[in-house]
């Protein structure tokens, strides 16, 4: 941000972040819709900063969109509650209901309203396009999460943004608009647990802003806005495509990645609600996501010859990269297995993860003797049964 007028951006930082906050703890329709106009209102002037002809093209669509958006909203909630007794019981009218549903997923950026997102977000700074995928969304989601009506708008918008926002990125050369559509695919496995459960949206959400901040950090102090600028030969980039690749991987839900075990939780949460079809189309939408991801590996490696050379890869660099991978998998399972309660059986959750973690020590223990003659396969059996 620009140093010159650095306490108005803290002024508008701070309206952005409770306009939010206020969305997010209020009980009444017109409290939340005060509190998007808030965060409206302290976001637009951060989005144009610098003052250049894209970037106030882009504010200006985003203003038009979401007070077009906004306007649905309060219209609708106001024409409910005219033919209802109160606020908090108003959800007796299908069509307002839709169409207060219809003004989130605009908000939202949800196929299919999704068309004015990319047109925007292309012109944007990596790091105002990370708020507008991260914290943006996170007031609309928790409202929609309210609306106890017409729950098929939801899932229809569910299965359309996984597919379109898959297909949609396959042939396009901008990491901001592959960017854009990844964002449009994720949130098509948020959607489904708007209306059942809160907890696991926000755990998704959360996992998705963790692994996509490091990567927007990067691409911005390289100033990378094209495919091809992953391409330059510099030795000192080349170190850094491991970790930005591993964060690649993450987004398209490989184990053991972070991003596998917040897919893994949402279609355990899908399989147990019956939705199997729901959770097939999600499914067929990664996989078409792993297209374009495993595209941007291969421009990554063809042109990383370090990568190639692993007599100068010191070994400290692998041990980094392996405990990065394997750091969303050993901290996180404990508390999703506390929290999904997958193991519904008579034993007790510390039982469970004594048998975990004994399982990681004889894992270390292989790695640690694999050179040695005296360890046998017996002693292992053993040790295993003995756990057991």
């Amino acid at each position: 941000m620009n140093n010159k007028f650095f306490p108005s951006n803290f002024m508008f930082i701070l309206m952005m972040i409770m306009g939010t906050i206020m969305s997010l703890s209020s009980s009444h329709w017109l409290m939340m819709w005060m509190g998007l106009e808030l965060n409206l209102m302290g976001i637009l002037p951060l989005m144009n900063i610098k003052s250049k002809n894209l970037e106030i093209e882009s504010s200006m669509k985003y203003f038009i969109i979401q007070s077009m958006s906004s306007s649905l909203f309060i219209m609708s909630s106001i024409f409910m509650y005219l033919s209802s007794i109160s606020m908090f019981s108003m959800f007796n009218n299908s069509m307002f209901s839709s169409i207060m549903t219809i003004s989130l997923l605009i908000k939202l950026g949800s196929a299919p309203f999704h068309f004015w997102l990319p047109a925007m977000c292309k012109q944007m700074s990596w790091m105002m396009l990370f708020l507008i995928l991260t914290w943006q969304k996170l007031a609309p989601l928790f409202m929609l999460s309210f609306i106890n009506y017409n729950y098929m708008i939801m899932i229809t918008a569910s299965f359309i943004s996984s597919i379109f926002g898959s297909i949609q990125a396959i042939n396009q050369s901008s990491l901001q608009l592959i960017m854009v559509y990844s964002s449009i695919s994720h949130l098509g496995w948020m959607l489904p647990a708007c209306s059942t459960n809160n907890s696991i949206m926000f755990i998704y959400l959360m996992f998705y802003s963790i692994i996509i901040l490091p990567l927007f950090i990067s691409f911005s102090k390289k100033s990378s806005f094209f495919i091809y600028s992953l391409t330059e030969q510099n030795n000192l980039m080349n170190k850094e495509y491991i970790f930005i690749m591993s964060l690649i991987l993450s987004l398209g839900g490989i184990p053991p990645m972070l991003g596998f075990l917040s897919k893994l939780m949402m279609l355990n949460f899908l399989l147990k609600m019956n939705m199997i079809m729901l959770s097939l189309i999600l499914f067929m939408g990664t996989l078409i996501s792993l297209y374009f991801y495993l595209n941007l590996m291969m421009m990554m490696m063809t042109k990383s010859f370090y990568m190639f050379n692993m007599k100068k890869m010191n070994m400290m660099d692998m041990k980094s990269i392996m405990c990065m991978n394997m750091l969303g998998t050993i901290i996180f399972i404990p508390m999703i297995l506390y929290a999904m309660n997958i193991f519904n059986k008579s034993q007790s959750y510390w039982h469970i993860m004594l048998h975990f973690w004994n399982l990681i020590s004889i894992i270390s223990n292989l790695f640690k003797f694999n050179n040695s003659y005296w360890i046998s396969t017996t002693s292992i059996f053993i040790k295993w049964w003995s756990i057991m």
